[in-house]
């Protein structure tokens, strides 16, 4: 691994932290002050310029901020017991958040380090290889970051060259040229990046399915953007679609394929699996994971990776373990304690009623599997396994001596830890006479409030070393599973229905496999035709396929369904949301403040 500086460019008001992404080796300071285009002539500087780009993305995928922008507000989530309410609600959600200020801050600054490597890295001494390589990088990078920015904001600066003295005015461009801008960037990067081979398969950097996978997804949402698109969009669509479909056919030769399990997708060491395309890389060494994780100081500020805590219910919490057994006493009491496996209850999001019913889930009896869709069981944790008696340490937290009973048939019968599911969520309703047949405790889907919910598992890590911890998993930005649905998508909005069942199919006969509890017909019960294929249908066919993968809020502004589908399914956000909320605020204390032509500048409707 190479050895890179900790660089601080200070520029056009930016601050940029230059850090490594995922070098292992001893990180060496060095503090610089107005750099300029000599910095970024040098194989160091152009090399630790593209980990600088990289180590922003942590700002984003991992932090509470960006994760609730994200997934908050939308059909698919509601708030769970506790965390900020503003993205749930629409209530104060303004130009002085700080989520959209970190959003648009470090957008840019990302932009303006991506513009010096662009701009200058051309005249470095490095091999014409990586040279190449590294240049390519950078132009999915900035095309990245500027989609995040197009999509959040709307028409928005848009500067291809490097800042290196502070400017005090700026103007907003067309939407329809960044997107042009963004295209020129990823068609060029899906040309001369390389493609993945078991030799470079860490995938903290881009390659050309990821850069691949974004140019499809830029040419869907520029589609269905009246201020963007091409014509009534079809080129856009017809562009779409094909781009994934390359992607598709040729997935071998770009070095990536489907899971055969869905299981597997997420499954703790499997972050660089054949699915993924693209990560925002993490690791557990002190020194260069800008995190709380396993550190002796302080984590780079919101840089930590949290998504473990932010779907985790309360169960640590006292309930009746006797709850729903006829004759039985109520008995209120800790039924589990937190430990590492489960995670930390921070209960930020819990699903929607929709979200359960867009699963088509008939749910788990206490002994056999019965649904055909396997994705429920793979997104959702349903089972807890009884911890107690505890001893506290550094994966439990605390000491509790006394067994968990409960009283069943009129006995007392105690639970083994390790052996018996202390709580099971089945996803459907239950009889009493499961109830007593069931040492735990059973929370049915009309018993779920905001601290007991089925916990959404993508994100969990049980290899951290205390069970506060953050996690050092390397976040997944991009899978092959998506490409799939993008290519359905506009399918769908060029009428080619036919395709887009065909797309659809081959994620739901994936979402068809168990690897224990097969249902007999499962494969057939999940195909669907042409006759099925709307946009509602695709919705929730991304609901199954991707909850919890933050590209809900995204998903629903790109279709312009965002308005109508949180007034019907989200309890929270329904009575509030508007039509501008599909745009975020521009940030005043960042952005339109410090403008000297701030008439120039206009703030997007409604804020």
């Amino acid at each position: 691994m190479k050895k890179f500086r900790n660089i601080l460019i200070c520029g056009a008001s930016l601050l940029m932290l230059i850090v490594p992404v995922s070098c292992k080796k001893m990180l060496e300071s060095e503090y610089r002050s107005n750099l300029g285009p000599e910095f970024f002539q040098t194989p160091d500087g152009l090399r630790s310029g593209i980990a600088a780009s990289y180590s922003i993305m942590r700002y984003f995928w991992g932090s509470e901020g960006f994760t609730t922008s994200a997934v908050a507000g939308t059909d698919e989530v509601i708030r769970g017991g506790d965390g900020d309410q503003v993205f749930h609600t629409y209530q104060g959600l303004n130009s002085q958040n700080g989520t959209i200020g970190g959003i648009w801050n470090n957008g840019y600054n990302a932009i303006n380090n991506l513009n010096g490597i662009l701009e200058f890295g051309p005249n470095t001494s490095l091999s014409a290889t990586e040279k190449v390589a590294l240049l390519a990088e950078a132009k999915f990078l900035r095309g990245f970051f500027y989609f995040l920015l197009v999509q959040n904001f709307g028409d928005v600066p848009l500067q291809t060259s490097f800042n290196s003295t502070p400017n005090t005015t700026a103007t907003r461009a067309p939407q329809k040229d960044v997107y042009a801008a963004i295209i020129k960037d990823l068609t060029e990067a899906s040309n001369e990046l390389p493609k993945l081979t078991a030799v470079n398969a860490t995938k903290g950097h881009a390659y050309q399915a990821a850069a691949l996978a974004l140019l499809a997804k830029v040419y869907l949402t520029k589609g269905w953007n009246a201020a963007a698109r091409e014509g009534d969009g079809t080129a856009d669509f017809t562009n779409a679609y094909n781009t994934a479909n390359n992607l598709i056919t040729n997935k071998a030769s770009y070095g990536v394929d489907l899971e055969a399990n869905y299981g597997d997708i997420f499954k703790e060491g499997n972050e660089y699996g054949k699915e993924v395309l693209f990560v925002s890389d993490r690791n557990t060494d002190p020194l260069f994971s800008e995190s709380g994780y396993n550190a002796t100081t302080a984590a780079v500020e919101n840089k930590d990776n949290g998504l473990n805590r932010f779907w985790v219910c309360f169960y640590t919490l006292n309930r009746n373990v006797n709850e729903g057994i006829t004759g039985a006493p109520a008995d209120s009491k800790q039924i589990m304690v937190r430990d590492v496996v489960n995670g930390r209850p921070y209960r930020r999001f819990r699903p929607t009623p929709y979200t359960y019913d867009a699963f088509n889930n008939t749910g788990t009896a206490a002994a056999a599997n019965t649904a055909f869709d396997s994705r429920y069981d793979n997104t959702f944790q349903k089972e807890w396994i009884c911890n107690t008696p505890s001893t506290q340490s550094n994966t439990v937290q605390t000491t509790l001596s006394s067994p968990l009973t409960t009283r069943r048939g009129g006995n007392t019968v105690t639970l083994t830890p390790g052996v018996d599911a202390a709580i099971l969520m089945p996803g459907r309703e239950v009889t009493v006479a499961e109830r007593e047949a069931f040492k735990g405790v059973i929370i049915a889907p009309s018993q779920y409030d905001a601290e007991w919910f089925p916990t959404m598992k993508k994100w969990a890590d049980a290899t951290r070393p205390h069970f506060n911890d953050p996690s050092d998993r390397p976040v997944i930005l991009m899978r092959l599973g998506e490409v799939y649905l993008t290519a359905a998508e506009a399918a769908f909005k060029l009428n080619n229905l036919a395709n887009a069942a065909n797309m659809v199919n081959v994620l739901r006969t994936r979402a068809a496999f168990r690897t224990s509890g097969q249902a007999a017909g499962a494969v057939a019960g999940m195909q669907v035709t042409s006759a099925n294929i709307t946009l509602d249908f695709i919705l929730r066919e991304r609901t199954r396929e991707m909850y919890g993968e933050m590209t809900r809020w995204y998903d629903l502004a790109r279709t312009g369904t965002l308005v109508d589908r949180v007034k019907l399914y989200n309890s929270q956000g329904g009575p509030n949301i508007q039509a501008f909320h599909v745009l975020r605020p521009i940030p005043t204390g960042s952005q339109l403040d410090l403008l000297t032509n701030r008439n120039e500048f206009p703030q997007n409707p409604g804020y």
